[in-house]
């Protein structure tokens, strides 16, 4: 129920006010009880009286103060609530800046010199400024209280309260540590800096009274301070106190002035609204126009509080702001007012009233508002004719900005004639009035000039408005205004010159005010901050414009002391400009941490600061523009005088050095003086060099500019020049820094002086000449500067040192010492190793400190000269003159390297953050323990193995810094990917260690114990293993995640602002990689679903290896949207990608807490369903750029169907290869025969319609591309069907007509990557031949394919017909390799050597088949010389282009690799003629052929060898550990079986045939495959073992290199076999539970299958025929109706394939939809899909709804110690 109303009426007479007020509660209730109250008995208004009959008593009297009804009041909102605590954290923050101001800082001891005069008055001015634009923020946010909290509290804003608390706050906080410091600094020049301390302590007790009163929780209507202004009384005085009240007292009583007559006439209007009121009769009217009236009696007092809290600082923008705001709010009220009125009664009379009391107070706001804004504006004008150029001013910059509408220049024109001939006028007048001739005749040519320059303006206008079109008329009238307005300058005495200056000072005050409250406001919100990262560049980017705010400050006062002096006004121009950047970024920063800090307040405060800062650099920057071209060139004199003030100032600072008055300032060190004057004097050379370019090209506006930035460059210089001689204790070198500081001012002065003669003489060579011996001085004297550092002198001393040492080494004899030669190389060793030590700290000391980098220098110096005396020794020591030579030479390259190594040394101490010299300071340390290593190990190299041991040793101990000091990063491998190196490199770190312990074993040395050895190697075993597994842990932090999340949303910020991109390719190029990249995408979430079951350690890795991949996605995507058809699809395409990228952060999100909690089914669930909206996101975009080009889509997904047929056909080559690819049934060669020759017809026919596709319709060429796939899919089953009834007796056979289909489909998929290429352009491209070349090759192989079905069971010429399909391979493949592209991968220098020993073993072949001329012979040879040449050519090439080989080796192997090839084509060439018609003769040239293979091999190996380079190390045999590998190979198949056991456990034994259902075929013939391929392996380890008892395979490694390849081959084999089961068995498991796709599993026993082929092959190289074994390995395992060991994994294999093939077939079949084909039928097929498509949506979306309710229902019934929230908090 509504109270009834309650009623305040204050008086509003100047500055007091009544307000009638009717209130009314929000909140009430029925109450019931007595209304009968006691009685009271209270005094009358005179005292006591007594009562008496007949008279009545005086009124009795009651004032109540505040609100007089307060009713029920209702609890606090949460905003209320929000605002109560940002009150009370401010009210602390406020207290405990009042209690810090009760004393002020203490001053460190300053000098008399000009540098810290300087800096004192310097800090002075910052500490006033910086205390200035705290106050006005305080002020101001003050006034937004008062406007803020005037209405209703249900509508109050109290985030935006919040924030002006905090700014008030934060400000306040701030402001104390300014004034403390400047009381000590007004205290020091003996001022009173306790009663500044006071008047801080006044302001922050009347804050903390207004925070108290303005709680939410407070009754009063307008709290007392809020009303009264008291805030404006204490800021007043603390300006006055520092001397900053910039503000006119006679504009602000004026100003107060104002605003009391909006009171007056605001009080006059209530009344007459007063009057309406009694007239309504309508109640409802009534308590509108009284509320209304109320209102706006408010909105007034509310605007007179709010004047007179800014009145002090009136000249901040913000505070004129909020004073315009307040007014806003009058205005509107006194609106409400008149429509209330006019709502309640028709009165004529009071409405007219009422309409002229209103229009009172709009003529007073108004004037008031026009009042602050000539305040805002630059107040009153400049100089006697101030207003007139004021207006020219303004008027030229109309028409500077109105180019292109000539209407509106030429109106601006006229407006400027007037304004000239007003002040031609007014200078004719002074001229007249002045008494002086001279300057009455100066007048007088100044108006002339004036008066000439507007005529020629007007004739300009003319012909603008003549000509409206013509451009060079409007530019003519531009030029002409220009003209006009330097006139106008130059009469009026520099007036405009000096309005734009004044401009200039006001920006730059505003934009240092506006930057101080940034960083306030980026200091404040820091604590709520959730992004530490964007903290941290936040609070970076603070620090730059920190240090930047001191120069633009100094700039204003300078040039407000020197309103005339062109070097102050150049000084504030250069100090704003150089604002700007800085500025900028930190307003890019701050936007950036608005959305990441929790605090609403500190957030909005944030905002607003950074919205401020920004207007005012936009501000500033088109100030400084405009004084810059103003003031003229005149950087060059001002950089002159700078220059010899700065000599000055050094010789001044000499003399208090002398004195003992020499003091350093606050917050030097020597240390950072060091630093600075190494980093300036970089910056002085960098900037003389930037001036003499200048000069020499005689821009006198850019030499300017670089005169300055060298000035600039040399007041830093000068500065830490002196705060290193004033924090020296040494007094000489004192004095030598000031003096070598002084000459190089003085060098760099004359260098200015003759820079400024050589732009008057552009050209001459002397001038030049000259310019150059200038510089040269000024280079000298630069390094006798920084060689007066201290360290410097002693790195020099160690320098002269080794020079001195190094002398001896020029002697043409060296005598013997007498000693053993033991007894000098064990000398030699010790002081080795101590100056490789003395070299280590020499490079720690660098990154300390001066005494370090003294110590470091001394004892190298030292040691060097204690080394070299021993290495002489050893050269008089050695035996021959050959071995002395080469001593004394490496001891000079020890020399040298040393000599680096301490010149090094000393630059990187003056520059300590430059990464080149520490790149230098690494690589001379290296290059000195190389040095030492080379001189040792020759010295040494009689004791076998110490050589190693030794250098191992040096090399750990050089590396030891680096894992001392790990701050800085030694490569650019991301965090994940350093976790890799490690791992991979901790287990070559403990095979290395098990092989010094075998060879210690083996060479029976007495040093190295075998128990020591054991217990050592099981020391660094353990070692390893803990490192892992910390690296491990490591990996699942969060804040690895979070990295990768910022990687992923870099990406996509990239993508999107990718706007100037000159992309390389063509969209076809681009949409190839993507879909590649979006596979592997899939192919990566599919694996992180498989390892969130089995193993979720694996996650990281796996999200890293995602963000890599979207990176790389993201990054093809900007330059696939720019080369699409239209921008539609471009922006469809990156639509899809972020869409994606977003998906991917919440899986990598996901991923990241699954690994901290790997038991937690809540975050796998969400990790599953993360998992599958990224596949469904990669099928969208998929989706998108398929739709940018369907053709090319399409022959993309051909060339991928392509590329997996030609590995199945590998496949199968390798199970032929191995005796295992047997006929079904007794089927025969003939039953295939046709088919193999219609389909391959058939083929032919698809790859003309693909030719011709390219340059048809995209529709045309996808279904070309679809049916070449087709095709193709059908002619190799065909093919391998024909090849398995050949028989596993003929395998030689079998693979030549493998071969021969394989050869075309790699033809097919050439054609098809040349089709995509060439599809839509024109017929003369480039691509358009390669398309004719590959269409070539394709009919070639298809050819080649039929001539062999034909011969293959010709006896007589089945051979010469698989070497005529081998040469032709070859041909291609030769083309190949020849071509220029790169190869798809690297490989090892090593793996290049193993792939040229099949070309040993070919060649033998060939030779032997050209001598028989067997038909098998012939056909083995063309087999094995296919492989052997294809496996070199590929493994030259990628060994050839990996990383690390230069461009010669590159060449070299490249060009011996061709002629190998080409080698070995003539001899199989040679060989087909012998076939043909055999000779003696011919037979006899076969050895010449075979001689230059091998000439080719060898020069080949030897190439392989130089790619290594001094790091070649001979691969070792591996034949002692091939029997362990094979063993834990079978032992993970058997661990990878029981996985597969624990599925689905069953009570007895099943096939896997078509009578299971999917899972279930997927379980059997998974288990199948991994109990057979154990088997498989274990019978290969028996083989071995049987090989290495009968002598065919040696049991040391000391045996031949074809037994080590055929072990590595083995036991590589074994892996992959071990492998390929386990990632079979992975994929059965998520198959099964329904987390992975058929496809997966194909693959994945598609990879057994193969790696079975290639065991198989491995163990019939070198077995017999007849072994036991062997038949074991082919009989063992079965599954009782097969016979062969291979021939069951591939039919396990196959069964397993053919289950997901036909799950995934069935799948799509249910999905055929038949297309009409007829228009409106199919567009009404269109739209019924996607009406079914939008109703399944809605479905789905209420039944994940209804899900979600039936969970929420049952979560509630859980106990409270069952839910995961109760256990997480």
């Amino acid at each position: 129920m509504k109270s009834p109303p309650c009623w305040r009426t204050p008086c509003l007479l100047k500055s007091k006010s009544t307000v009638l007020q009717q209130q009314f509660n929000k909140v009430g209730k029925v109450e019931t009880g007595s209304v009968a109250l006691p009685a009271i008995m209270r005094p009358g208004a005179g005292g006591p009286e007594s009562f008496q009959m007949g008279s009545m008593p005086q009124a009795k009297q009651h004032i109540t103060t505040g609100q007089m009804h307060r009713g029920h009041m209702p609890p606090l909102t949460s905003a209320q609530q929000a605002l109560t605590g940002t009150i009370n954290s401010s009210m602390q923050a406020v207290q405990a800046a009042q209690a810090s101001l009760d004393d002020f800082d203490t001053l460190p001891p300053l000098g008399t010199d000009a540098a810290s005069q300087a800096w004192r008055k310097n800090k002075m001015d910052e500490s006033k400024h910086e205390i200035h634009s705290q106050v006005d923020a305080i002020t101001a946010g003050t006034a937004s209280m008062v406007n803020l909290t005037a209405g209703d509290p249900a509508e109050t804003d109290y985030t935006a309260v919040g924030c002006a608390v905090t700014t008030i706050s934060s400000n306040l906080t701030e402001m104390s540590k300014g004034v403390k410091l400047l009381a000590a600094l007004m205290e020091d020049e003996g001022g009173n800096g306790q009663q500044l301390l006071g008047a801080a302590k006044n302001l922050a007790c009347a804050v903390s009274d207004m925070l108290k009163t303005a709680q939410p929780a407070n009754t009063e209507v307008r709290p007392r301070p809020l009303r009264r202004g008291e805030r404006g009384q204490a800021s007043g005085e603390l300006l006055s106190h520092i001397g900053e009240t910039d503000t006119d007292p006679q504009f602000q009583d004026m100003l107060m002035q104002l605003a009391k007559a909006v009171a007056n006439a605001a009080a006059a209007l209530v009344l007459k609204a007063k009057n309406v009121a009694q007239k309504a009769e309508d109640s409802a009217q009534q308590n509108r126009v009284i509320a209304a009236a109320t209102q706006c009696a408010l909105s007034t007092s509310q605007l007179v509080a709010c004047t007179r809290v800014v009145a002090p600082t009136i000249s901040s923008p913000v505070c004129q702001e909020q004073l315009i705001e307040a007014g806003k709010l009058v205005a509107k009220s006194v609106e409400g007012c008149v429509e209330a009125s006019q709502g309640a009664t028709g009165d004529e009379a009071l409405l007219k009233q009422v309409g002229v009391a209103a229009t009172g107070v709009t003529q007073a706001l108004n004037e008031l508002l026009q009042h602050i804004k000539q305040y805002a504006s630059g107040g009153h004008p400049i100089g006697r004719h101030g207003e007139a150029t004021d207006r020219i001013l303004d008027v030229t910059d109309n028409i500077f900005s109105s180019m292109g509408d000539a209407g509106e220049m030429v109106r601006q024109a006229r407006i400027l004639a007037q304004a000239t001939s007003d002040l031609v006028n007014a200078i004719k007048m002074d001229a007249e009035g002045e008494s002086d001739l001279e300057n009455s005749r100066k007048l007088l040519s100044a108006a002339k000039l004036l008066a000439d320059a507007t005529a020629k303006m007007v004739e300009a206008a003319k012909g603008a408005a003549a000509n409206p079109d013509s451009e060079e008329q409007q530019q003519k009238l531009r030029e002409a205004a220009e003209g006009l307005r330097m006139a106008t300058n130059a009469a009026a005495q520099n007036a405009i010159k000096k309005r734009l200056v004044n401009k200039l000072e006001n920006a730059a005050k505003q934009a240092a005010a506006a930057a101080t409250q940034t960083i306030a406001a980026a200091q404040h919100a820091a604590s709520s901050n959730r992004n530490q990262a964007a903290q941290q560049q936040l609070v970076q980017s603070c620090k730059v414009v920190a240090e930047q705010i001191p120069q633009l400050v100094q700039g204003v006062r300078g040039s407000q002391s020197q309103p005339d002096s062109p070097s102050a006004q150049l000084a504030l121009i250069s100090a704003s400009q150089n604002f700007l950047q800085p500025g900028a970024k930190m307003v890019t920063a701050s936007k950036a941490t608005v959305p990441t800090i929790g605090d609403q307040a500190s957030a909005m405060q944030l905002s607003q600061c950074a919205k401020n800062l920004a207007s005012a650099l936009a501000e500033l920057r088109t100030a400084s523009q405009k004084a810059q071209e103003a003031c003229g060139p005149l950087e060059i004199d001002n950089a002159l005088s700078m220059v010899r003030d700065l000599e000055k100032d050094m010789k001044e600072a000499k003399v208090s050095a002398e004195e003992g008055k020499l003091k350093p300032l606050p917050g030097e060190t020597l240390e950072k003086c060091c630093q600075d004057l190494g980093t300036s004097t970089k910056a002085v050379s960098s900037a003389i060099a930037q001036l003499l370019s200048e000069a020499t090209q005689g821009n006198e506006n850019y030499t300017g500019m670089a005169a300055r930035d060298v000035a600039q460059a040399l007041k830093s210089l000068a500065s830490a020049a002196r705060g290193v001689a004033a924090t020296t204790d040494d007094a000489a070198a004192r004095g030598a820094m000031l003096d070598c500081a002084g000459d190089v001012m003085d060098k760099s002065g004359n260098l200015i002086e003759e820079t400024k003669r050589a732009i008057a003489k552009p050209g001459d060579a002397e001038s030049q000449q000259r310019l150059a011996q200038v510089a040269k001085a000024v280079s000298q004297a630069l390094n006798r500067c920084v060689n007066c550092l201290p360290g410097q002198r002693d790195v020099d001393n160690a320098i002269r040192t080794v020079g001195e040492a190094s002398k001896a080494l020029l002697a043409d004899s060296f005598p013997s010492s007498g000693r053993s030669f033991q007894e000098v190389q064990s000398q030699l060793n010790e002081v080795a190793a101590g100056l490789n030590q003395s070299a280590n700290e020499v490079v720690q000391a660098s990154r300390g400190t001066t005494q370090d980098l003294a110590r470091a220098t001394s004892k190298f110096g030292q040691d060097f000269s204690n080394f070299l005396e021993a290495g002489v020794d050893m050269a008089g020591t050695s035996q021959s003159k050959e071995d002395q030579t080469q001593v004394v030479s490496n001891l000079k390259t020890i020399s040298m390297s040393s000599s680096k190594l301490l010149l090094a040394a000393k630059a990187l101490s003056t520059d300590p953050s430059s990464p080149n010299l520490k790149n230098q300071l690494a690589a001379a340390a290296r290059a000195v323990t190389d040095s030492i290593n080379q001189l040792i190990t020759m010295c040494t190299q009689q004791a076998p193995g110490q050589k190693e041991c030794d250098n191992a040793l040096r090399e750990l101990e050089s590396v030891r810094g680096m894992l001392e000091n790990p701050t800085e990063a030694v490569s650019e491998l991301s965090y994940f990917d350093c976790i890799d190196s490690v791992m991979e490199n901790s287990k070559i770190l403990g095979e290395s260690m098990a092989g010094i312990s075998h060879n210690a074993k083996n060479s029976n040395l007495p040093e190295f114990g075998d128990s020591a050895l054991e217990e050592s190697v099981q020391m660094m075993k353990e070692a390893v293993d803990d490192l892992g597994a910390t690296l491990a842990e490591a990996a699942s932090a969060a804040g690895a995640v979070g990295g990768m999340v910022d990687s992923i949303n870099d990406a996509i910020n990239k993508m999107e602002d990718a706007h100037t991109l000159e992309p390389e390719g063509t969209f076809v190029d681009y949409q190839t990689t993507m879909v590649k990249t979006a596979k592997a995408i899939a192919v990566t979430v599919q694996e992180m679903v498989t390892k969130s079951n089995t193993n979720p350690d694996d996650l990281g890795g796996l999200a890293n290896q995602l963000t890599n991949e979207f990176g790389n996605l993201a990054d093809e995507a900007k330059y696939a949207a720019v080369t699409a058809e239209n921008d539609e699809i471009g922006s469809h395409i990156k639509k899809q990608v972020g869409e994606l990228g977003f998906s991917c952060t919440g899986l990598v999100t996901k991923a990241g807490a699954l690994q901290c909690s790997p038991n937690d089914s809540f975050t796998k669930k969400e990790l599953i369903e993360s998992a599958r909206k990224v596949s469904e996101k990669v099928s969208h975009v998929l989706a998108s750029l398929q739709a940018g080009n369907r053709g090319t889509q399409a022959c993309i997904t051909a060339a991928s169907a392509v590329s997996g047929i030609i590995a199945d056909l590998d496949t199968t080559i390798m199970f032929a290869t191995a005796g295992t690819l047997n006929r079904e049934n007794a089927e025969t060669f003939a039953d295939h025969r046709e088919c193999i020759l219609k389909t391959a017809k058939a083929l032919v026919e698809d790859t003309k319609l693909l030719v011709s596709g390219a340059g048809a319709s995209q529709e045309k060429l996808a279904q070309a591309a679809q049916s070449s796939v087709t095709t193709i899919t059908k002619l190799a089953d065909v093919v391998k069907l024909g090849a398995a009834s050949l028989g596993a007796e003929d395998p030689e056979t079998q693979v030549v007509l493998i071969n021969a289909v394989k050869d075309v489909a790699k033809a097919l998929g050439n054609l098809i990557s040349a089709t995509k290429a060439a599809a839509g352009k024109p017929h003369d491209d480039p691509s358009m031949l390669q398309l004719k070349n590959s269409a070539k090759v394709m009919v070639t192989n298809v050819t080649s394919l039929l001539k062999t079905v034909k011969a293959v069971e010709d006896e007589a010429t089945k051979g010469t017909r698989a070497l005529e399909a081998t040469i032709e391979h070859i041909k291609q493949e030769l083309a190949v390799f020849s071509s220029s592209e790169p190869p798809a991968k690297t490989t090892t220098p090593e793996e290049f050597i193993r792939m040229t020993k099949g070309i040993t073993m070919a060649t033998a072949k060939a030779v032997a088949a050209g001598n028989s001329c067997r038909q098998e012979d012939i056909i083995a040879t063309a087999n094995l010389s296919r492989r052997a040449i294809a496996d070199m050519l590929h493994s030259c090439k990628e060994a050839a282009y990996h990383p690390e080989v230069n461009r010669d080796v590159q060449m070299r192997a490249l060009r011996y690799g061709n002629e190998c090839a080409t080698g070995y084509l003539g001899l199989l060439e040679h060989v087909l003629v012998i076939i043909q018609k055999p000779t003696h003769d011919l037979k006899q040239q076969l050895a010449n052929y075979s001689k230059r293979v091998a000439g080719s091999v060898t020069e080949l190996i030897q190439a392989a060898e130089a790619m290594k380079g001094t790091e070649w190390v001979d691969p070792e045999d591996p034949t002692v550990i091939a029997e362990n590998e094979l063993l834990g190979a079978a032992a993970a198949i058997e661990a990878a079986a029981k996985k597969l056991e624990q599925l689905r456990p069953r009570t007895k034994p099943k096939e896997a045939d078509e009578s299971l259902n999917f899972e279930e075929q997927i379980l059997e013939a998974a288990k199948s495959i991994a109990a057979a391929t154990s088997a498989l392996v274990k019978a290969a380890s028996a083989a071995q073992r049987e090989l290495v008892a009968q002598g065919k395979v040696g049991a040391i490694p000391a045996n031949a290199v074809d037994d080590g390849q055929w072990s590595q081959g083995l036991i590589s084999a074994a892996r992959m076999v071990a492998a390929a089961t386990n990632n079979l068995c992975e994929a059965a498991n998520s198959a099964v539970q329904g987390h992975a796709s058929e496809e997966k599993l194909i693959s994945s026993a598609k990879q057994v299958a193969a790696s079975t082929a290639q065991l198989l092959v491995a163990c019939k190289v070198k077995a017999d025929q007849d072994s036991q074994t062997m038949k074991r390995l082919q009989v063992r395992l079965c599954y009782g109706f097969l016979s062969a060991a291979g021939n069951a994994v591939k039919r396990a294999s196959d069964n397993l394939v053919k289950a997901a093939q036909k799950a995934a077939f069935d799948a799509q079949d249910d999905q055929a939809v038949v297309v009409k084909s007829k228009m409106v039928g199919g567009i009404a097929q269109i739209i019924a899909a996607q009406e079914e498509m939008l109703r399944k949506e809605r479905e789905l979306d209420e039944a994940r709804k209804k899900l979600a309710m039936i969970r929420q229902q049952q979560y509630k019934f859980l106990p409270s110690e069952l839910r995961e929230d109760s256990q997480e908090q």
